[in-house]
This record gives structure tokens, C-alpha cells and sequence, in this order.
């Protein structure tokens, strides 16, 4: 019953955050938008907004039972019917997909987009208040273009994002590293190894080559016990991470993430799988926490605080020489009223930009300046980060999609007009599809109540008078017999 609730409440949350995006997309696509340059862009947003709104909410339950400390499994909602089509989409779709189901792809393409059409919509501007003449309009097919174009940008950044570089198993040498420092510093740990392998069905050799505490003089060989230790150290599950992460804190004196140490030891399925002792060479170079300067910030700072200050700046430029065309000699012409529009079109995708720097990256600094001292590094364990995160930007995701119809009718008044008509023509279309099926019930049941009284008021007469009708003919047909009695003498 839970479950169900989780996922008629993910559906909710989904549908009335992008209700909104939806009429929007619907006003768009009429005959009187269709036509404009600027509607494949808005059409593109709003779309892409709906999917990331999406993707948030299931992330946020998918993640929960492993973000939030002292949460009960029995009310989870990782079971529920969109976490499951997710999870399976994670596990079994191949990497080259896996870029789609994550967020961050569809905010990056809406602040890149949202950065092209500032550049474009500047350089528009100064062209105009330069040299006065009318704006150029571009090519429907080259707005395809751009949209493409950016999408494949944002899709290339979160596929670099993820990691295309591991090693195909884990280094035999590490795991026989694990398992000496254990039996000489952590021989409580040991006996969690044994039950573990126990629990994985191990075999009895298996067990007593690793239960042997003078491994030195060990039956079995130092490659059989190497082998072995990288059989079960390479299995991702709660008891082997924590005995890795107990292993690394007592010899290093630091704590390694669950992240970073699944990205270094236990993945193995991306599309480079390099030799695992290069792979541990090359894992600080490309993972480096220096400054917190690697590959995650670099995509960050890349896909998304560059796009949005290049959309605020343009934006700010655009203003500027809207303002000096306001004050112009030709304040009374079309180039006025376009401009006019251009404004408000230009504070849209300024509002919208703010709202998507919020979502992408200002957060995220913010809470980990907070909560993880300045450390917003890929794989931190930080579980007071987490636990702000995601209910906050949830909260934002939802207020960014239900702001865009309102953002959008603040624009022109032509959108509202169509959005007024487009809403009168649906509830009419709906009345007379009620009036309709009203009308054939009222007519059914008429025909049936008429039906009834017909059998049940007027049956009885009729029926009498049938009878009456039937005995009156008997009486006719009816003879009486007169019998006359006559005396006749006694034989004897």
C-alpha cells in the first residue's frame, strides 16, 4: 500500500510541476506561434524542463536509503513503480545511454542554450541600435541546428563526466596488501572477511587459506591467496565496503568515500578498462581532490557557471541597448514595439537562467561550503550535504517549472490571448461532450422510465380488460337448457 502511495505521489509531483510546461508547449505549437523563430527554443526549454523535473523527483526517492542516515526500510519508496523502471533503465542500459538518465545533462543543455540565444539576441540588439535597420531573420532550420547542437555538447560533457576509465578487475596486488595488514592490525576484521565468504558460499580451502593467521607458512601459495582475497574484496556489497574503507582510515589516517572507492576499486564496466595497477596510477590524476580541481568542477565550471554568466552578461547588453532604442527617434515605430517584446523576452530567459544557476551549481557550493568545508569534490561522503540537497532543490525544480507559464504570460499579450482561447476552446469542447453524454443518459433513462410506468401503470388495465373482453364473449356463446320433466307410469 506504501509503495503504491510513493507512486501515485511521484506521479503528482511530476504532473503539476509540469502542467505548466505543458499548456505552454500546447500554446506554442498553434498556428499563430508556430511560424516564429524563436518557438523551436521555447518549445526545446520547456520540454527539457519536464524531463529534469522528472529525473529529479525519481533520484530523490531513488537515493534514499542511501542518503539519509536512520531512514526505515520499511517505508521506502525505493520499490515503487517509476524507481523500478529507473533502476532497471541504470543496470541494463548500455553506457553510451547512461548520460540520458542523469539530470545534470538536461540542466547543462538549458543553460548553453539559454547562453546562445543571449549571444545571439546581443548581438542582435547592437546591430539595431547601431545601425537602425531591421533584424535579419534566421532560418527555421538553423534554430534545429542549434538545439542539436547544444544538446550534443551537454551530452559529450556528462559523458565525460562519468567515468570512461577503470580497470577490469581489481589489482591482485592491493587485495593481498588488504589481507596481510588485516591479520597484523585488524584481526577482528578477519573474522568479518570469514562470515562474509561463508555467506557467499565459499569453499572450505577458500576459508582456511584466509583463516589462517600465519599466513607466512600458509598450505596455500601466495598467488592462490591473492587470488582468492581479489575474488571476494571485488564484490560491492555493505560488509566489504566498510571493511575497505576501515582498512584504508587504519593504514592511511584518512576516510575514503563510498564513491570514490567504488570508482576505484569495484568498477569495471566502462568503455577503457585499463591494466588495474596504471588504473590506481592514473586514478589521482584523474580524480584529483587538489583544490578540489578535477574532472567534476571542471565540467561544472565548464557546462554550467560559464553558460549562465554569459547569459546574464548578454542579457545585461541587451538591456542596455534596448533602453538607448526606447529613448531613440523611433520610439513610435515597429522597431520600438519589437523591442518592447524583445525586453520582455529577455527577462524571461534572465529569470529562467537564475532559477537553472540555482538548480545546477549555486546550491551546491552553497551547502558545501556549509556543510563539507569548501570540499565539493566527486564521491564525498557527506551526509548533512546530501540531506539539504535534495529536498531543497526539489523544492526549487518544482517552483522553476510551475514559474514558466506565469513568466511566459507576463511576456506578450498575444500569449495570454492564445492561452485564453486555447482554454475556452477546451472547456467548450468538454461542455459539449458532457451535454452530449448527458443528453443520450437523460434520453436512455427517459425511455426506460417511461418503459417501467408503461408495465407497471398500465399493464393491470389493459390485462382486465382482456379478461372482461374474454368473459363477455364466453357469456355469449353461453346457451341455457331448459329441461321440463314429464311423468311417465311405473312399469312393474
Amino acid at each position: 500500500m506504501f509503495i503504491e502511495s510513493c507512486t501515485w505521489i511521484t506521479f503528482s509531483l511530476i504532473f503539476i510541476g509540469s502542467l505548466g510546461n505543458i499548456l505552454c508547449i500546447c500554446v506554442f505549437l498553434r498556428k499563430r506561434f508556430r511560424s516564429s523563430i524563436l518557438t523551436p527554443f521555447f518549445v526545446a526549454l520547456l520540454i527539457t524542463d519536464c524531463i529534469y523535473l522528472m529525473f529529479r523527483v525519481i533520484k530523490l526517492l531513488y537515493y534514499q536509503e542511501t542518503l539519509f542516515e536512520h531512514f526505515s526500510s520499511q517505508l521506502s519508496c525505493s520499490l515503487s513503480l517509476f524507481i523500478r523502471i529507473y533502476s532497471s533503465f541504470a543496470r541494463n542500459a548500455p553506457q553510451i545511454l547512461i548520460p540520458l538518465s542523469h539530470y545534470e545533462l538536461y540542466i547543462r543543455f538549458t543553460l548553453i542554450l539559454m547562453a546562445s540565444l543571449a549571444i545571439q539576441r546581443a548581438y542582435d540588439m547592437c546591430r539595431i541600435s547601431f545601425r537602425l535597420i531591421k533584424r535579419n531573420s534566421s532560418s527555421r532550420s538553423l534554430s534545429f541546428i542549434l538545439i542539436i547542437s547544444t544538446f550534443i555538447i551537454a551530452y559529450l560533457l556528462e559523458f565525460f563526466g562519468l567515468s570512461i576509465f577503470c580497470s577490469y578487475e581489481l589489482s591482485s596486488k592491493t587485495t593481498y596488501q588488504w589481507y596481510t595488514y588485516l591479520h597484523k592490525n585488524l584481526s577482528n576484521e578477519t573474522i568479518s572477511l570469514i562470515n562474509f565468504m561463508r555467506n557467499q558460499s565459499a569453499s572450505e580451502k577458500d576459508i582456511k587459506c584466509i583463516s589462517n593467521n600465519n599466513y607466512n607458512n600458509s598450505s596455500c601459495t601466495h598467488e592462490e591467496i591473492a587470488h582468492i582475497t581479489r575474488h571476494y574484496f571485488d564484490i560491492h556489497q555493505r560488509p566489504i565496503v566498510e571493511l575497505i574503507r576501515k582498512i584504508h582510515f587504519s593504514s592511511m589516517g584518512t576516510k575514503i568515500a563510498r564513491n570514490e572507492l567504488r570508482l576505484k576499486y569495484h568498477y569495471h564496466t566502462c568503455l577503457v578498462r585499463l591494466q588495474p595497477d596504471l588504473f590506481l596510477k592514473l586514478f589521482d590524476v584523474l580524480y584529483s581532490r587538489t583544490l578540489g580541481f578535477n574532472r567534476y568542477t571542471l565540467i561544472l565550471v565548464i557546462g554550467s557557471i560559464i553558460p549562465s554568466i554569459i547569459t546574464i552578461l548578454g542579457n545585461t547588453i541587451s538591456l542596455r541597448w534596448i533602453l538607448n532604442i526606447r529613448n531613440s527617434v523611433y520610439e513610435h515605430s515597429a522597431i520600438f514595439r519589437r523591442t518592447d517584446e524583445t525586453r520582455r523576452v529577455i527577462i524571461i530567459i534572465t529569470v529562467e537562467c537564475l532559477l537553472a544557476v540555482i538548480n545546477s551549481w549555486l546550491v551546491d557550493i552553497i551547502l558545501s561550503v556549509v556543510f563539507c568545508k569548501w570540499s565539493v569534490a566527486i564521491g564525498d561522503d557527506c551526509p548533512e550535504f546530501l540531506e539539504h540537497y535534495h529536498p531543497l532543490l526539489a523544492f526549487f525544480d518544482l517552483l522553476n517549472s510551475m514559474s514558466n507559464i506565469v513568466l511566459y504570460c507576463f511576456a506578450t499579450k498575444r500569449f495570454r490571448r492564445e492561452l485564453e482561447c486555447m482554454l475556452k476552446g477546451w472547456i467548450n469542447t468538454i461542455r459539449q461532450v458532457l451535454r452530449i453524454i448527458f443528453k443520450c443518459e437523460w434520453t436512455n433513462s427517459s425511455i426506460r422510465r417511461k418503459k417501467f410506468h408503461d408495465e407497471h401503470s398500465n399493464g393491470p388495465t389493459e390485462i382486465s380488460l382482456q379478461l372482461f373482453k374474454s368473459s363477455k364473449r364466453f357469456s355469449k356463446k353461453y346457451d341455457y337448457i331448459k329441461i321440463k320433466i314429464v311423468s311417465t307410469p311405473d312399469i312393474i
